[in-house]
């Protein structure tokens, strides 16, 4: 959480102030100290990329660099409601584009450099080198900024002044260690800054992003966070219960509706072949995968086995196209108000075939 100094609201530029980048672990370990000294949440751990920043100013006197602030970037928080509706992304590409998504966790002005307008001058120094920055040394640019903080202890002026938006406040927990959720006093107010004009629009909607962006799409956790709801997913198993079985009764491992299902789930995130839909399942976890009516179980383990590439291959080149493709359309038609607004089935062509072209 981000701390903040009351300052007069006016922005005054000040000349004498510089920021840099800490990359030297003395350094990191200098500023570090700051924080656990100043901050009232002290320095903590920050997850994922990091990026620190000092802002000094220069004694008229003989020339020396007074740092005047503190500033920790980190890894974006994974579930925020009102950040992801208001970016209008589903959970794949929430999933995918979130390392995007960059976090202000701390921010202090030290008690011995405080004066009216630092901190704005301060933070808004820190935001426009922030992306050039996060680029040379993480290797892409991010798009977006958030922070919170209390209203229980500050007003938010300082992310007023410097043209952040406020999107409503979280539920009033934090994670613990691995498994556990600690509540807190008081929910915190979500803020978000766009680091170019176009980020929110860039991050939402499916597609190629520019080059400096793309190093930041975390494409080992495609489909790592399923598209759907499990309510989704169990409508999309009975959406194909009437569907003919073309299988030979002794042939079949797994419930057809869940192979249709499971193809349909592919397609609507985007995968383009049978072996991306095979890729894109993967992830689904115990819940979802009986959800969508899958039945066998691991002989040890007892976990929901997903099925194997050539038994969705297979029914791809089996099953009647229209009959399936009436099926998904009527279930499309009936759960609109399930499906997030970035996913879409636009007639893949499955295995070279085009069976399943007309899906639209």
């Amino acid at each position: 959480m981000t701390s903040m100094i009351l300052f007069a609201p006016k922005i005054q530029t000040d000349s004498t102030l510089h920021i840099r980048t800490a990359t030297e672990p003395l350094e990191i370990s200098q500023l570090r100290a700051v924080l656990d000294a100043e901050h009232y949440l002290k320095a903590g751990r920050p997850a994922g990329h990091v990026l620190w920043q000092g802002v000094y100013q220069q004694d008229p006197e003989d020339g020396s660099d007074q740092l005047v602030a503190v500033l920790c970037w980190a890894g974006a928080a994974k579930h925020l409601k009102d950040r992801d509706t208001g970016i209008g992304w589903d959970a794949v590409t929430c999933a995918n584009r979130l390392k995007l998504v960059v976090q202000l966790r701390r921010f202090v002005v030290p008690e011995g450099a405080r004066r009216p307008n630092l901190p704005s001058q301060c933070l808004g120094l820190a935001l426009r080198e922030l992306a050039d920055a996060w680029q040379e040394k993480h290797g892409y640019r991010p798009l977006l900024a958030e922070s919170f903080h209390d209203p229980a202890i500050h007003t938010g002026t300082l992310y007023k002044v410097t043209n952040w938006t406020p999107l409503g406040f979280t539920k009033g927990f934090k994670r613990h260690r691995a498994d556990f959720y600690q509540d807190l006093p008081s929910p915190k107010q979500l803020w978000i800054r766009p680091l170019q004009k176009n980020a929110q629009q860039l991050l939402g909607t499916p597609g190629s992003l520019p080059e400096e962006h793309r190093q930041g799409i975390a494409q080992a956790t495609c489909g790592a966070r399923s598209a759907l709801t499990c309510k989704a997913l169990r409508s999309l198993k009975d959406a194909f219960k009437q569907v003919d079985d073309p299988r030979n009764p002794k042939t079949r491992r797994h419930p057809l509706s869940a192979l249709l299902g499971l193809l349909t789930y592919g397609l609507l995130c985007g995968a383009p072949d049978v072996k991306a839909i095979w890729a894109k399942c993967g992830p689904l976890n115990q819940h979802q995968r009986a959800a969508i009516g899958l039945t066998r179980r691991h002989r040890f383990s007892g976990q929901l086995l997903l099925p194997g590439y050539d038994a969705l291959n297979d029914i791809v080149n089996q099953i009647n196209p229209h009959s399936l493709a009436h099926a998904i359309n009527q279930w499309l038609t009936t759960n609109s108000d399930l499906l997030p607004k970035t996913l879409a089935l636009n007639g893949k062509d499955l295995g070279g075939k085009g069976k399943l072209g007309a899906l639209v």
